[in-house]
């Protein structure tokens, strides 16, 4: 699958927040959006989702999803929202909300089967009767995750997945987006401020600033100058075994002394 954003514009409270966006990309691939605060990119990530309202083109393989209706898109496209209130509710009463858009409030025996095939994948089992507010950060995570995946969507839209995650969280989470991504064929966008995490598991890159697209690059193509200029300030990258590492703001002075500044 394809999915190409074209001229999408959204202005609120008449504040241009994101203005003339436009990429193209592919099924199968973890894309991640990056930039500064105030940027635009849960923004950008609720307007594909259709929950803001915005002006443009949303086209998946050519058919314009604007034009979807309310059960349609929530079939087609899972936003995880960055914060979450469903706090009072079990696990279970948060994964079969993922069915809701096809079965309404009483559940089919299809439905069950796609809860029960997630929760296996991601190990919940032992977590299905507890309350969410009983869960750590990192199992709320994995519910809610849960929950995009059990809406079967073709479009994954995950809004900061790991903040305020440790880092052994953080990992688990990305990996599981990237295997499933892979192995459902998705079209992911995914929002990061971990510049680290983004280039290590991401295969595009979308930089996002004051509410336009600066660029749109594989990974692998990444250079200092454009994290530079993204978020004004020095940076450096370096490349190791296949892998890139960012330094930022890190500079020295020749003053007779070895003087860092970061």
């Amino acid at each position: 699958m394809t999915f190409e954003v074209k001229n999408l514009n959204c202005t609120i409270d008449n504040k241009t927040i994101i203005e003339d966006i436009n990429f193209t990309i592919r099924s199968g691939e973890l894309n991640i959006i990056i930039g500064s605060n105030g940027a635009g990119k849960s923004t950008l990530l609720k307007s594909i989702a259709r929950i803001q309202d915005s002006k443009g083109l949303l086209l998946l393989d050519e058919e314009d999803i604007f034009g979807y209706g309310i059960s349609k898109i929530a079939q087609t496209i899972s936003l995880m929202p960055q914060f979450n209130n469903n706090v009072h509710l079990t696990v279970k009463e948060i994964l079969e909300l993922g069915r809701r858009p096809y079965s309404g409030f009483t559940l089919l025996k299809e439905d069950y089967e796609m809860i029960n095939f997630v929760v296996a994948e991601l190990e919940l089992e032992k977590f299905l009767h507890r309350s969410m507010n009983t869960l750590s950060g990192g199992e709320r995570q994995k519910v809610y995750l849960a929950k995009s995946l059990i809406q079967n969507p073709k479009i994954l839209l995950l809004d900061e997945p790991i903040s305020h995650l440790d880092p052994k969280n953080q990992q688990e989470i990305l990996e599981i987006v990237k295997e499933i991504t892979v192995k459902k064929d998705l079209i992911t966008i995914m929002v990061l401020h971990d510049l680290q995490s983004a280039l290590h598991y991401g295969d595009n890159l979308l930089l996002l600033k004051n509410g336009k697209l600066l660029n749109q690059l594989n990974v692998k193509d990444i250079k200092s100058e454009d994290l530079e200029e993204l978020y004004d300030i020095k940076c450096k990258i370096f490349k190791n075994d296949g892998h890139h590492f960012v330094l930022m703001g890190h500079r020295h002075t020749s003053d007779g002394g070895a003087r860092h500044h970061h």
